[in-house]
């Protein structure tokens, strides 16, 4: 890790001491954590697991006890239903209604109902203290009125009604005031009565506005004597708060820990904390809490608004739920609840307690750390010190670090190196004074062998500042000390603009190769262009393709360059050069004898020519006759047409006669097709015998032009040509293609003759070497053809197989040669 100084001077960064405490912090802090983190789930699993049990437990009790709370409710209930006086008075009233028609029997109740509303003592008295009220009253012990007078009776316990109705619903006895006179209509009483057959029947707890009391009802059928039919109802309203809250509010633990009941829709029956007929917060929390099985949930809720995870016990109410299942279908369960902060304190306590202990062990890791760490960091420190000081050569005593392991044996390597490295410096200061004396004494030399070279040499930096120059340099270019101060290269040597611009393109070239880290100074570096480095010092050998190098006129004088590469100092890049070779004479010689050549294959051409003008002037001569003789005008002009035509041929024949033998400069040259040129070659050798007779398959592809002139390059083709030809004898086929790839045109001229020895490969572009007999060469042609192509910075390359034929390739680079 690395930490920017504030005033960015030098960079930050962790020392080797604080690596180490760093290292053991991590050592003691990952298990540490990793252990509190296992305590705490394993604590909070098994506190579940407790808890959940507990509750379970505690849900089953209390849903066993309200079911016999309901269940003694119930029974006190059926005892009064199933009184014999109850019985037999609901039998006369069935009786009674037995005699009546339909109507008569709606009309009665429809009467009696308004004089029940109206408190008319004819009709409420028989049913607030008649026999079947005092035996409800004497089942329920309530307290009785003034006789013959309606009384409100009230109810102890959690009974807020208590009343009977017949088989058709009518209000037939009660302890109060409050029911309704008829109650066929009526839910509970459909559903206890169960046309006739009878059932218990236990309603939803809701709200009721007559006692302003959240009720719930129990409705129990009124048999006959024999037990065959429902005769009646029984109807029993009770306080749900009353009723139920005794079996459940004294059941507290903890400060949040409660039991209460709900069904199975999720609505609360009774809850010390939530009121009754609200529902559970949660939706989903209802199915997780209401199976048919007791149990415990980890459930996402706690159901009493809170969104924290909690664990609820759950049980059914078996009994009491069979009745509301047939009833509403609907089941009763116990839910047991206790808020989870209160719940987990244990674990969360104990958590506390383990992260002070985990503060007390990381004090004492990062104390120990830091002890043990000075332990192996003081040494390495003063290792570190001495190393700076033998890097200066300033350490001359010894170190003494006793420490008994590996530090103090790197230590005594060290005190061992030091005694070496003195010893070492003690003999290189002297042989360092030495060398510096050789390579100056080598400087020297090269200094002198470089002046005394007829070369001139000029050597330059990568901006084209001229660094060095050798004394022929000085002297051809009339250069002083004083223009290296105030110009360049290309302002010194007084070049054309087309010639510098090549120049630059050839430098920006020699620059990118000098880059490659495969080349090396003083090496030649190959490469497809003419212009190529190479150490100015190491041998050419004569005739070698592509030795030859491009010319560059500098004032009166003609020049052949070489780039050269020059390794640079340490940190410092290659250096680049120029070795100039002055070829004016040699070019002269060469023209001249390249018009020494022409002149010689005239005698080898005049057969053929003379055969080319003897033809059309024997034509002229027989027309010229035949038109003093003829006296049609149509025909006279006919053949003075065919002798216009015979004096053209000649007039051609004549011209390519005179360019073989023309003299060309440096001024004649001109862009040139290369594939023109061959085919005229080619028909000035067809007019040799032997040369009509060859079979010629031309391949030509489209060529750019290039800087020649023309006649040059027509006789270095017409020399290969005639070769081919004379070794053929006129018979075999002759084979030309031109093509162009890259920045390269090449021309290949095959022919099937006898081939070369491979002896004589090697001396084929010697002057006056042949393979023919006496008189019959000069030993000059393929020479002249070689110095052609390669003055225009071409290459020629020959091979053969004798019986198989030769072939000669002839390349030419497309940048202009001036």
């Amino acid at each position: 890790m690395t930490r920017v100084h504030p005033q960015g001077e030098k960079p930050l960064r962790w020392g080797l001491q604080g690596k180490l405490i760093l290292s053991m912090l991590l050592v003691g802090l990952v298990p540490l954590l990793v252990g509190l983190y296992m305590a705490f789930l394993q604590g909070t699993r098994e506190i579940e697991e407790v808890s959940g049990a507990s509750f379970t437990g505690l849900a089953d009790e209390t849903a066993r006890k309200l079911d016999l709370v309901l269940g003694e409710e119930v029974t006190k209930t059926a005892q009064i239903a199933s009184n014999l006086h109850v019985v037999q008075a609901l039998e006369r009233r069935r009786d009674q209604l037995l005699d009546l028609s339909d109507e008569q029997r709606q009309a009665r109740i429809t009467k009696e109902a308004q004089a029940w509303q109206e408190q008319i003592l004819a009709v409420a008295e028989p049913v607030l203290t008649g026999r079947l009220a005092d035996l409800l009253r004497q089942y329920h012990g309530g307290t009785d009125g003034a006789p013959g007078h309606p009384v409100t009776v009230v109810t102890r316990s959690a009974t807020l009604a208590l009343f009977i109705t017949d088989q058709a619903g009518v209000l037939l006895a009660s302890l109060n005031s409050l029911p309704a006179y008829a109650h066929a209509s009526e839910p509970w009483w459909q559903g206890a009565f169960n046309h006739g057959v009878g059932k218990p029947f236990v309603e939803n707890i809701t709200f009721d506005p007559r006692f302003e009391a959240y009720t719930v009802t129990l409705s129990l059928p009124i048999m006959d004597g024999i037990r065959y039919q429902a005769i009646g109802v029984l109807h029993r309203v009770y306080d749900a708060q009353e009723l139920l809250a005794p079996s459940i509010y004294p059941i507290r633990f903890g400060k949040t820990g409660h039991v209460m009941l709900i069904d199975s829709e999720g609505m609360v029956l009774s809850c010390p904390i939530l009121p009754t007929g609200t529902r559970l917060a949660d939706e989903a929390l209802i199915p997780l809490v209401t199976p048919t099985q007791p149990g415990w949930v980890r459930a996402p809720s706690d159901g009493h608004g809170g969104t924290l995870k909690s664990i609820i016990g759950f049980s059914t109410l078996p009994e009491t739920s069979r009745m509301t299942r047939d009833s509403t279908n609907r089941n009763w369960h116990t839910f047991v609840w206790q808020s989870s902060e209160e719940l987990f304190a244990p674990v969360n306590h104990l958590l506390s307690w383990i992260a002070v202990f985990g503060l007390v062990a990381l004090g004492l890791l990062v104390t120990l750390g830091y002890v043990a760490s000075s332990r192996i960091v003081t040494p390495i420190r003063r290792l570190q010190e001495a190393a700076r000081l033998i890097g200066r050569g300033e350490l001359k005593e010894p170190m003494t670090i006793k420490t008994g392991d590996e530090i103090e044996d790197l230590a005594d390597e060290i005190n061992r190196m030091n005694a070496q490295l003195e010893i070492a410096f003690a003999g290189l200061t002297d042989q360092v004074e030495f060398k510096s004396q050789e390579v100056a004494y080598l400087q020297k030399v090269t200094d002198q062998i470089l002046n005394n070279i007829s070369t001139p040499i000029v050597m330059f930096d990568q901006e084209e500042r001229v660094l060095y120059a050798n004394q022929a340099a000085k002297e051809a270019f009339g250069l002083t000390e004083a223009d290296f101060e105030r110009a360049g290269l290309f302002d010194l040597l007084p070049v054309t603009d087309t010639a510098r611009a090549r120049l630059r393109h050839e430098l920006q070239a020699q620059r990118i190769r000098s880059e490659a880290p495969s080349e090396s100074a003083g090496t030649r570096v190959p490469s497809s262009s003419p212009s190529e480095i190479r150490d100015p010092l190491s041998p050419v050998a004569t005739g070698t393709p592509g030795t030859d190098r491009p010319e560059l006129p500098i004032g009166p004088r003609t020049y052949r360059y070489e780039w050269l590469r020059i390794s640079g100092r340490l940190g410092e890049p290659d250096r680049i050069g120029l070795s100039f070779r002055d070829m004016t004479e040699e070019i002269l010689m060469q023209d001249r004898l390249i018009q020494a050549e022409k002149s010689g294959s005239l005698g080898v051409l005049s057969a053929g020519i003379g055969h080319e003008l003897n033809n059309p002037l024997f034509g002229i001569l027989g027309l010229g006759e035949a038109i003093q003789e003829e006296s049609d005008l149509s025909k006279a002009k006919a053949f003075a047409r065919d002798i216009v035509q015979h004096g053209r041929r000649m007039a051609t024949t004549i011209r390519d006669f005179t360019g073989m033998v023309s003299v060309g400069g440096r001024k004649q040259w001109v862009p040139v097709d290369l594939n023109e040129q061959l085919d005229q070659a080619l028909q000035l050798a067809q007019r040799d015998p032997e040369g009509a007779t060859l079979d010629i398959h031309r391949n030509y592809q489209p060529l750019p032009k290039i800087d020649a002139i023309p006649d040059e390059l027509r006789q270095a083709f017409l020399n290969v040509i005639v070769n081919s030809v004379q070794a053929t004898g006129g018979k075999g086929q002759l084979t030309l293609t031109t093509d162009c790839q890259g920045d390269r045109i090449t021309v290949t001229i095959r022919d099937t003759g006898p081939g070369i020895q491979k002896a004589h490969l090697t001396k084929i572009f010697d002057p006056f070497f042949t393979t023919k007999g006496q008189g019959e060469g000069s030993g000059l042609g393929l020479t002249v053809a070689h110095r052609i192509v390669t003055k225009y910075g071409g290459r020629m390359h020959i091979d053969s197989e004798e019986g198989q034929g030769t072939v000669c390739r002839m390349t030419f680079p497309l940048q202009p040669s001036s």
